[in-house]
């Protein structure tokens, strides 16, 4: 039995950029390091609705789709499990709303992988990347202007 469920959110934009926070200095976990939008799974929530409400906190952004990329338990640990969604969006930085962290920025694959990674999203991140479910993000995202 998990003691701790966390939703995560890989969200791709319109030039094939992946959503990245910088965690605040003071985050009790993986401070000052990069990871994705998300959070806590709360009592009777489901972890697709976390993600969602994570988002939503976190960025100010809403989508109306996310798909489960990947669910697995968290390294160095068996009580608390992972569940990583990813989804696109038509929004630019400038849609984003700082609500956590010291910053929320879409990062190119290569700049999202040369940070110095959260425990999380150092799990999850390369793998999306390298995914077939990334190549189709990536190719259909919306582009707003």
């Amino acid at each position: 039995m998990f003691g701790e469920r966390v939703a995560l959110v890989l969200l791709v934009d319109g030039q094939g950029r992946v959503l990245m926070q910088h965690r605040s200095a003071d985050a009790p976990i993986s401070p000052n390091r990069w990871g994705l939008p998300g959070g806590h799974v709360e009592d009777g929530e489901e972890p697709l609705d976390a993600a969602h409400r994570e988002l939503l906190e976190e960025t100010g952004l809403t989508v109306d789709r996310l798909h489960l990329f990947w669910r697995g338990t968290k390294p160095g640990t068996k009580r608390v499990e992972l569940w990583a969604y990813h989804g696109v969006t038509g929004a630019t930085q400038d849609a984003v709303v700082l609500g956590e962290g010291q910053a929320m920025v879409f990062l190119s694959p290569e700049e999202a992988l040369a940070r110095d990674l959260a425990t999380s999203a150092s799990v999850v991140l390369p793998g999306f990347l390298a995914s077939r479910e990334y190549a189709l993000a990536a190719s259909s995202a919306p582009i707003l202007d």
